[in-house]
């Protein structure tokens, strides 16, 4: 068979059921290929960041790999801040990357690129393949990469000549996923800290999501009696409606940080990096606080903060073992301050109203958590506005939010679009700033191409606040570069066949966004604050 078409094949076998695209003629033998697989929608995206990004917030919805295939050159170079992205979010993503003919490699032909070097450092494995007898073997080990240990990004390249060759290719099976189980005197040891602890703290991340160990953590942190904890931007790791919620490592979130690196007598990290955000720029955990790590991934634990006890396990199998363990002797006192950490949690994130000249955010936020459907999935791009829906907002169910945490603009419409394509049965609300939005907001049409209605709020102060507000922080009445010149939003919806609204008082949110839900299709709301 062609080698284009063996990777097609290899993409079906691995269960894919979108790919992210923009057409190129260094890979004209894979799209080919798949012409045969009408069960994998191939989505033509308006440009290759917004393909990446959707391929990483299709893996944020789904928990599994997505999948991205680029042209080589401009093509890869725009994908590689998604790439950078899903680095950071522990996303595991595909990226497949044309690339010149075997002949041609070292001679600077036609958009050359050494991908090895260009994202050594942003991918978990970057592999070209030079023989197409290969391609089973590198493509089954490359999503095996992506959704292993720690997931991430992996990048494969394919010379053209290697997918337009015709040879006898034998295809292998996927990997099996690989679950690492805790030693068992490990699990003995953390449950009897647990229980020996006066205020135990547990804080969990992605790892708990991509395991699958929702509800496993719901029985954990009921059975042994311990308030929870989400890392930066992963507040729907956990139902926040849960009487054992406690709150989310916000940098603004004064009260999780003390909880727990200043309060608790033991923190327990469960499947979550202790990055900069999740440490207040890695001031905590101070030297001699005990910790416990646990990630799949050996090269988290100790990352940044020597950790009391480091397991290697994957978080469900761990909370497996753990809840067959006894549950301790009830504690009213230990259940009275979970009790208050909620409340204060809930005192938190809880709007107050600020009338404003124009629209003020916490009325916006007030509206949204009143009417959005409780199953809805959120996504927020980059910028100022997204600290009111990160403190705000509250999410019961699972794979409800979506946010880069690299801090990179440009994700807020792809990851709705990208989410939407993957449950087309739930709401998608897309949270983006006005500078966000004239990056990456084309994706729109690919919305209504698709048939994969969002609805997209557009927060427009007419500039890069986030910049703005450094600057007017470090050089008081200097702002210089930050100013917007905006077009007519509400009117650039409608042109994207979305239904357009233009929001200009507080009252005015509430019916638009009760407009917006009901319409049958997608819909942009133009928030002037």
């Amino acid at each position: 068979m062609l080698g284009g078409h063996a990777v097609a094949q290899c993409l079906r076998n691995e269960g894919v059921k979108h790919i992210f695209s923009v057409p190129g003629e260094s890979y004209i033998a894979v799209v080919d290929g798949l012409v045969n697989y009408p069960e994998i929608k191939l989505i033509t995206n308006r440009q290759e960041g917004c393909a990446a990004f959707m391929a990483e917030g299709y893996a944020k919805a789904t928990r599994t790999p997505g999948v991205c295939i680029v042209t080589r050159g401009p093509g890869a170079t725009n994908a590689s801040i998604a790439v950078h992205s899903a680095k950071y979010d522990s996303a595991p993503l595909v990226l497949l990357v044309g690339q010149v003919s075997r002949a041609a490699r070292g001679r600077e032909a036609g958009q050359e690129i050494d991908y090895g070097r260009f994202f050594g450092s942003l991918a978990k494995w970057v592999i070209e393949i030079n023989d197409p007898k290969q391609i089973p073997r590198i493509m089954s080990r490359a999503f095996h990469i992506a959704r292993s240990g720690r997931p991430g990004p992996v990048v494969v390249a394919l010379p053209r000549d290697v997918t337009e060759s015709d040879t006898d290719i034998t295809m292998v099976e996927p990997f099996p996923a690989i679950k690492p189980n805790a030693d068992p005197a490990a699990v003995e040891t953390l449950v009897g800290r647990i229980n020996a602890a006066r205020k135990p703290v547990l804080l969990i991340g992605s790892g708990t999501q991509y395991s699958n160990a929702w509800q496993e953590v719901i029985d954990f942190a009921e059975k042994f009696q311990l308030p929870v904890l989400t890392s930066y931007k992963r507040q729907d790791a956990f139902p926040n409606n849960h009487p054992n919620y406690a709150g989310n490592m916000l940098t603004s979130n004064k009260h999780a940080q003390n909880l727990a690196y200043e309060e608790s007598d033991l923190l327990i990290v469960l499947g979550s990096r202790l990055s900069q955000q999740n440490t207040a720029g890695f001031t905590f955990p101070r030297p001699g606080r005990p910790f416990v790590h646990i990630d799949a991934d050996e090269e988290n634990i100790g990352q940044n903060s020597r950790p009391e006890v480091g397991i290697v396990a994957d978080a469900k199998q761990l909370l497996l073992a753990a809840l067959k363990h006894p549950a301790p002797r009830p504690n009213e006192s230990r259940a009275s301050w979970i009790a208050e950490q909620h409340a204060a949690q809930k005192q938190f994130c809880t709007p107050k109203e600020r009338p404003t000249a124009k629209v003020s955010m916490e009325r916006v936020m007030i509206d949204v958590k009143a009417a959005m459907p409780a199953d809805a999935i959120t996504t927020t791009d980059a910028g100022s506005f997204g600290q009111w829906q990160q403190r705000y907002l509250e999410f019961d169910h699972p794979d409800s939010y979506i946010s880069p945490t690299l801090g990179c603009m440009g994700p807020g419409v792809p990851s709705a679009v990208a989410a939407k394509l993957a449950h087309p049965e739930r709401t998608v609300i897309a949270h983006i700033g006005d500078g966000g939005f004239l990056m990456t907001g084309q994706e729109m049409a690919t919305a209504k191409q698709y048939n994969a209605p969002i609805v997209a709020i557009v927060y427009n102060n007419q500039g890069y606040n986030s910049i703005r507000m450094h600057q007017e922080a470090q050089f008081p009445g200097r702002q210089h570069g930050v100013a917007l010149e905006n077009p007519d939003f509400a009117l650039m919806g409608e042109s994207y066949g979305a239904l357009g609204l233009k929001v200009t008082r507080d009252e005015e949110f509430l019916p638009a966004f009760k407009k917006a839900l009901a319409a049958n299709r997608s819909a942009l709301i133009e928030v002037q604050t």
